[in-house]
């Protein structure tokens, strides 16, 4: 079984990116989860723990889970196109 490199790619990060948004987010009006936000801020240029600053790390980790999915989808086919169907 072959897996979709676009599909997966997007898909992978859409779910990154929505989730990062939502903690970001979080972390600007509870100040809950402000550690990981401040764990992670300093690795991407333009973010700050505001509203801005959280569409600003969201659009890295969608670019982020992009890669990987799509990195992740083509080891994966790599591998599997010797795979033997019964």
């Amino acid at each position: 079984m072959q897996l979709n490199i676009k599909a997966l790619a997007l898909a992978s990060g859409i779910v990154i990116g929505a989730f990062t948004f939502m903690i970001a987010h979080v972390a600007v009006v509870t100040g809950v989860g402000l550690a990981f936000v401040n764990l992670v801020g300093p690795l991407h240029p333009g973010y700050s723990p505001t509203w801005f600053g959280a569409c600003i790390m969201t659009f890295w980790m969608v670019i982020y889970g992009l890669v990987g999915g799509a990195a992740f989808a083509y080891i994966y086919n790599y591998f599997a196109k010797g795979e033997k169907t019964a």
